[in-house]
C-alpha cells in the first residue's frame, strides 16, 4: 500500500494566450477548477495507475469545496477515510496561470491543510503500520515532514519525499527520505549551485547523497529525469509529446513513481515509468484529471521498450 501525508488543494486555473504584463488588465481564455495539491495529484497519479493508495490530509469547514476535492479523490479511487476537516478554515487554494506555450505559475494558499500536524499524523499511525510506501511533500507544516518521515522510517517503511515548494530541511530529516524527487530550481537551492547541466545535476545527486538522501532524482523538463543511487546514475530521457498542459506534470511522475517502486521496480525502471505518465498527463488540460490510466501508460512504456 502507498500512503500519502499531505496537501489537497482546490485548483483554479487561467488559460491564456500569454502572461499579462506588469499592472495590466489582460483577457484570459477560460478557467477550470478541480481539486489538486501536490499530495492529492501524486496520491491520485498512483492510484489512477491501479495502487492501493490512502491519503491523510485536511479540507475545510468553510466552504463547499471540500466536496469537489473528495470526489475527485474518490474517482481516482483513492482512500480519502483518513482525511479529516478542520474547523474554521477554508480548503487550501491553489491559484494557476496557463500560457499557450505551455508555462505555468502557482499560487498557493494552506488553509486546512496547516491542520495537518504531528499530532494528527500520531492519530492515524495505524495507516503507517499497514503500508509499504510513505509519500511527503512541502505544502504542509514542515514539523509535519518531519515527524512522518521519521515515523516511517521507525516503522520499517520506504519513504518518498518531493521537495516543493521548496524550504531549508534539517540534516536529520534527510536521513529518513530513501527516494527523493524535485526539479533544476529545487536542487540547486538544496546544493547552492546551479544545475543546468547533466554534469551539474550528476553532481547535485552527490551533494543530496552527502546529505544523507538514498536515491535522487531530479526532473529536467521536457529533456527528462537525471536519477542516482549513490552508485549507478542515468540520464533518463523524456518522452516526446506535443504538450498541451504542463501543470501537475511532475505530481504524476512522482505518484506514477511511487507506484512503480511499489510494483517492484528498480528505481531506473521506475523513473522511465514516470516519465512515461508524465508524458500522457501533459497532453491533457489540468492536474488530477491529468493523471492516465495504467493501460495507457502502458502503452507509452512498452512502446519505449521495443
Amino acid at each position: 500500500m502507498i500512503l500519502g501525508i499531505g496537501s489537497i488543494n482546490i485548483d483554479n486555473i487561467i488559460h491564456m494566450e500569454r502572461w499579462p504584463y506588469h499592472g495590466e488588465t489582460y483577457y484570459g481564455k477560460s478557467t477550470t477548477v478541480m481539486c489538486g495539491g501536490k499530495m492529492a495529484n501524486q496520491s491520485a497519479a498512483a492510484a489512477r495507475l491501479g495502487g492501493d493508495v490512502a491519503l491523510i490530509s485536511m479540507v475545510g469547514e468553510l466552504d463547499h469545496y471540500n466536496d469537489v476535492a473528495l470526489a475527485d479523490l474518490k474517482w481516482a479511487n483513492v482512500n480519502t477515510d483518513h482525511v479529516g476537516t478542520m474547523p474554521g478554515e477554508y480548503t487550501g487554494t491553489g491559484y494557476g496561470l496557463v500560457s499557450e506555450s505551455s508555462q505555468n505559475s502557482f499560487i498557493i494558499i494552506l488553509g486546512a491543510n496547516g491542520g495537518v500536524t504531528p499530532e494528527y499524523v500520531e492519530s492515524k499511525k495505524h495507516m503507517l503500520e499497514k503500508t509499504d510506501i510513505c509519500m511527503a511533500e512541502y505544502m504542509i507544516p514542515m514539523e509535519t515532514v518531519e515527524y512522518s518521515l521519521k515515523l516511517a522510517k521507525q516503522l520499517g517503511k520506504t519513504t518518498i519525499i518531493n521537495p516543493s515548494p521548496y524550504v531549508d530541511a534539517s540534516d536529520s530529516m534527510l536521513k529518513n527520505i530513501d527516494y527523493m524527487t524535485l526539479n533544476e530550481v529545487e536542487a540547486a537551492e538544496f546544493c547552492g549551485f546551479e544545475v543546468d547541466s547533466e554534469e551539474s545535476t550528476m553532481e547535485a545527486c552527490q551533494c543530496l547523497h552527502k546529505k544523507g538522501v538514498k536515491n535522487a532524482v531530479i526532473t529536467l523538463g521536457s529533456r527528462g529525469a537525471f536519477a542516482s543511487d549513490g552508485k549507478e546514475h542515468l540520464m533518463v530521457d523524456s518522452y516526446k509529446v506535443n504538450a498541451l498542459d504542463t501543470t501537475g506534470a511532475g505530481d504524476v511522475f512522482n505518484g506514477a513513481m511511487a507506484y512503480a517502486l511499489d510494483s517492484g521496480y528498480d528505481l531506473f525502471t521506475a523513473v522511465r515509468f514516470g516519465n512515461a505518465a508524465s508524458s500522457v498527463s501533459v497532453m491533457r488540460v489540468g492536474t488530477m484529471r491529468s493523471s492516465p490510466s495504467r493501460e495507457e501508460v502502458q502503452q507509452v512504456f512498452k512502446l519505449s521498450a521495443k
